[in-house]
């Protein structure tokens, strides 16, 4: 395999792929066709799913669609990605939130960058209204004004010399940036000035990285989003030649003819495996493959890679959220206690009482009167991955409720099914058997109990303070917020979504996250075989790593 077949197939991320590539690269069906349909027109959307399902990718694709009709219609596409928001928790810059200058700065660089690259803004530009605003002279001299504030801003999450950060910030940008009326006012100005029918914002990360805070003021716009989830799972034959099909062109356009490409297209039944035990998840597809395939590409093989997956990437990623969400971090534990003690032994029983029927579930149903604890741990594990909801269904006493998925590596290698070959059982997996249970099952009670006797108490009255409080109900004193990212970039590179190998180079140099995050690509090439393409892998999972 060469270097370039082996970061092709490696580059999991919609981020590790160059902007020239993604087109190329990206595999559109019906539904991913319908979707970018619906980003393409006026009104909010929000994409819904957990990571790796194809968020990005979508955005991107919409973007560049829009750009090849851009001289038609006017209709200019600007992809903002918020991923390292993070960094700004809690950070003020003279007096203001650094993350709400920071969201205006990341908006005012991907407007001015896409207005420069796309030639709407030509070098000789008398007209243009960011060097009127900022006073800069030249194109390339405000592209480096934009990006020289951005870094400044993450900068003053390190606590150094934080007054000469904000003196180079200048109190005029800090108080312009701030003001979303005035951010605003810059983009109808452009709006009018390139004669532009809208603009359309595609923005990456927000809902999923943003903690509570953060949230509370990027959505304060008030704008009602049309929520468009992903990740519906079909495993009908219709469904699985469908995903066939999806993911084996994802392989041919990744890997150019050859023996390589050979090689794993001679196995059909070991790939499909592995695409049906993705769930329906690119990234998890491209991260179990890859598995399988450096174990020797066989069924044992499979076996192995499925169950490091599930211990080494599954599991762990969704028992991480515990440090980006601290105030849930019960709720966490608690869902996958939940998962792996009861529901999943249920599941298993259900499928070998219905051998004889050739029927196998991966499904499970609760209605929606359940208490809100459940559902939010619930929510954590659809958030991570491990569970996904699959639409509303009729339960019991004519009432309706969420149909859950299991991630099907998970169920695999939890001994859930009746074979240990998963191309017998994948037929088998129908939408219409799932194990239902009532919300009065006692079972459950015992794990919500556990959850009052770990919830987080009042440091002045010591009274139970519910998640996401930010006042005790009962004394009304000032809940103490816990750091987030001060833990995730103390953390070790090992713990970054990157090969091992990678991480045996960077270690030595960038021993913890926060290293890697604070340094640049030409940092990282310094590194013996670590150039363009694998120093910005290592970039992007950094950057994952403190966003989720």
């Amino acid at each position: 395999m060469s270097a370039k077949d082996f970061d092709l197939l490696h580059a999991a991320r919609t981020e590790d792929l160059e902007e020239s590539q993604i087109s190329n690269l990206a595999v559109i069906g019906k539904s991913e066709e319908e979707i970018i349909g619906k980003l393409k027109f006026s009104g909010a959307h929000l994409l819904q799913g957990a990571r790796g399902i194809g968020k990005s990718m979508l955005l991107r694709e919409t973007e560049s669609e829009l750009d090849r009709d851009f001289k038609s219609d006017r209709i200019l596409a600007i992809y903002v990605n918020f991923k390292t928001s993070t960094l700004l928790e809690g950070v003020k810059a003279d007096n203001k939130n650094a993350f709400q200058v920071w969201v205006g700065a990341k908006i005012l660089q991907a407007i001015y960058e896409k207005l420069v690259d796309s030639g709407i803004i030509a070098a000789s530009a008398v007209s243009d209204p960011f060097k009127r605003i900022f006073g800069v002279e030249t194109v390339f001299g405000m592209k480096k004004v934009l990006q020289e504030k951005i870094h400044l801003l993450q900068k003053l999450s390190k606590n150094e010399n934080r007054d000469k950060v904000i003196e180079k910030l200048g109190s005029e940008f800090l108080d312009k940036v701030n003001d979303t009326s005035y951010v605003l006012e810059i983009i109808k100005e452009i709006i009018d000035e390139y004669s532009l029918n809208r603009i359309v914002f595609l923005f990456d990360e927000a809902a999923h990285t943003f903690i509570p805070e953060q949230q509370e003021i990027f959505f304060e716009i008030g704008h009602d989003a049309i929520l468009i989830p992903l990740g519906a799972f079909e495993p009908g034959s219709t469904g699985r030649d469908a995903s066939r099909k999806l993911y084996r062109e994802l392989i041919t356009k990744r890997i150019p003819e050859g023996k390589l490409r050979k090689t794993i297209f001679s196995k059909g039944d070991l790939l499909d495996q592995c695409i049906h035990l993705s769930s329906g998840n690119p990234r998890a597809f491209l991260h179990l493959f890859n598995r399988v395939y450096d174990r020797g590409y066989t069924e044992r093989a499979l076996l192995l890679a499925t169950q490091d997956f599930v211990d080494q990437e599954l599991l762990p990623y969704h028992l991480g959220l515990s440090k980006r969400l601290p105030k849930y971090s019960h709720h966490v534990k608690l869902g996958l206690d939940i998962l792996r003690e009861y529901i999943t032994p249920e599941i298993r029983k259900k499928n070998v009482r219905e051998k004889k029927t050739q029927y196998q579930t991966a499904f499970f149903t609760l209605p929606r009167d359940i208490p809100p604890n459940l559902k939010l741990s619930l929510d954590l594990l659809c958030y991570s991955g491990v569970l996904s909801k699959q639409g509303t269904v009729k339960i019991a006493s004519r009432k309706t409720g969420q149909r859950y998925m299991v991630h099907l590596a998970l169920l695999f290698t939890e001994k859930a099914f009746i074979s240990n070959k998963f191309s017998d059982v994948i037929s088998m997996i129908s939408l219409t058997d799932y194990r239902e249970f009532s919300a009065s099952d006692s079972s459950f009670d015992i794990y919500l109990d556990k959850l009052k006797l770990s919830a987080d108490e009042c440091q002045e009255c010591s009274s139970e303070v519910p998640p996401n409080a930010k006042f005790c109900p009962e004394c009304g004193a000032k809940v103490v917020e816990k750091s987030i990212v001060g833990q995730l970039l103390d953390d070790t590179v090992r713990k970054m979504s990157i090969s091992s190998a990678m991480a045996d180079r960077v270690e030595p140099e960038y021993p913890r996250v926060g290293d890697v995050v604070h340094a640049t690509r030409q940092d990282l090439m310094k590194i013996s075989y670590i150039k363009d393409v694998r120093s910005k892998m290592i970039k992007n999972a950094a950057d994952e790593y403190i966003s989720g």
